[in-house]
């Protein structure tokens, strides 16, 4: 084994950083023989282990008529292997009374494993197992594909899960973001045991994947058994994911999705957004704290404690490999549609237009100084910030730094972060209600698309 990072985020370093009483454990990392990096963090505090195994394919790597597909195999990883039953799977890890699972993102397959220390053998057997010996076994593909289709008709009903849905689609096209991560009912339906297989094959290798183990553990001893677990795991060639970038809203394109029985009206607007390694990410960070995040912000001041039209209205980026949307959502009666998105541009735009109060920055400076480093508290919390950094190529210092650049953050810097990033002439919006009851509106805006639940 090659040691690479000892001393990831000291103490001392973190402390002086954060100026917090936050203590961050001993963080250790070291590459194996067969390229797979692990990520030790140690607390002792309670006997446990968590294990957490990040695949670096998520659904943007889905073929285009396949959406759903990483997460399809995701989901097939419980389901058997060469030598358990996924019944035999199940009981083994209840029996210790531990947790298995794996989950898929736009950027990652999530496969994690929590167990008391005691039983760290058997929960390190069961996760090596379900990654290298999975059989994918036609009788649960069909199981697990009728299931997942079921639930895609569910969300049907949830005017949260259409507008999610609509807006992604209208706002991405065919980019791979604008699919559905668990797929249609017909991208689902045509998932094959070969689809699934292929996708094993190309991205399930050492040389494409992480380990985070946190919890009461000696970081050497943790490496010896993760090295004789994961063995036989081989490095391969990684398909390159190139897809050309989607192109920015003209105008305003409005999405209107008709539920009859709708009385409140979901809505979603926004164009696309930044990606961590953006050098504005600081100042677009506390910039969009001021307009859309929390109690204080600008947005809830208005549309809700001021206008009374909506109990929750939020902006929000969506942080991913590629650039994700940035967005308002909130939700209103069906008759105040129209006012409460014409409130809500009106702030927007004025973030553009002057910059922020002494008092704006101070609670929005002071808010991620006193919030971060409570992310920080718990071996879990840690891990999934270790996540992020390895994920998306983040510097080490990331953690470390990361109240100081904000604390960097100047009301210029907000300002010009607004003017080069909110683009409120140029969007997508995405509208679920009863479109007798807000069309005519929603077209003083622009042009309204209508389409029915079922055609999404």
């Amino acid at each position: 084994m090659k040691k690479l990072l000892v001393t990831l985020l000291m103490l001392a370093a973190f402390q002086l950083a954060l100026s917090s009483d936050v203590k961050l454990p001993p963080i250790t990392e070291d590459t194996l023989e067969n390229g797979l990096v692990v990520v030790a963090i140690e607390n002792h505090e309670l006997p446990t282990v968590t294990m957490r195994l990040i695949i670096r394919s998520g659904s943007a790597f889905d073929p285009a008529d396949k959406a759903g597909l990483a997460n399809f195999t995701a989901d097939m990883l419980r389901t058997g292997t060469a030598t358990r039953s996924a019944t035999q799977i199940s009981e083994e890890i209840d029996f210790v009374g531990g947790s298995l699972g794996a989950s898929a993102d736009r950027d990652a397959i999530n496969v994690s494993c929590g167990v008391l220390l005691k039983h760290l053998d058997t929960g390190l057997g069961l996760l090596s197992d379900i990654i290298l010996h999975p059989v994918f076994d036609t009788t649960e593909i069909e199981r697990l594909r009728n299931q997942t289709i079921s639930g895609i008709v569910q969300a049907k009903d949830d005017p949260n899960s259409l507008n999610v849905k609509g807006f992604n689609k209208f706002l991405f096209g065919e980019h791979p973001y604008g699919h559905p991560v668990v797929g249609t009912e017909s991208s689902v339906a045509a998932v094959t045991r070969d689809d699934i297989a292929k996708f094993y094959d190309d991205f399930f290798h050492p040389n494409n994947a992480f380990l985070v183990v946190a919890g009461d553990i000696a970081p050497q001893e943790i490496l010896g058994k993760v090295n004789q677990a994961f063995a036989e795991w081989k490095q391969a060639e990684i398909p390159e994911l190139i897809i050309p970038p989607p192109s920015n809203p003209k105008g305003y394109k409005i999405l209107l999705i008709n539920k009859p029985d709708a009385t409140q009206t979901q809505i979603r607007f926004g164009h696309f957004g930044i990606t961590r390694q953006n050098p504005d990410y600081y100042p677009f960070m506390v910039m969009n704290y001021i307009l859309g995040v929390g109690f204080t912000s600008r947005l809830n001041e208005e549309v809700r404690v001021r206008g009374g039209m909506t109990y929750d209205i939020r902006t929000q980026n969506e942080w991913h490999a590629m650039r994700g949307a940035y967005f308002c959502n909130t939700f209103t009666e069906n008759d105040s549609t129209m006012s409460a998105v014409n409130a809500a541009l009106r702030v927007i735009r004025s973030m553009r237009e002057a910059e922020v109060t002494d008092e704006e920055y101070t609670d929005a400076v002071n808010f991620y100084s006193g919030y971060y480093p409570m992310t920080l508290e718990t071996p879990d919390q840690v891990a999934a910030e270790i996540i992020k950094v390895k994920l998306y190529g983040l510097p080490v210092s990331y953690i470390q730094d990361f109240t100081q650049n904000i604390a960097k953050v100047t009301k210029a810097d907000i300002l010009r972060a607004a003017q080069k990033y909110i683009d409120p002439d140029n969007m997508v919006f995405c509208v679920v209600s009863n479109a007798d009851d807000v069309a005519e509106g929603l077209k003083k805006l622009g042009d309204v698309t209508v389409i029915g639940v079922d055609e999404l």
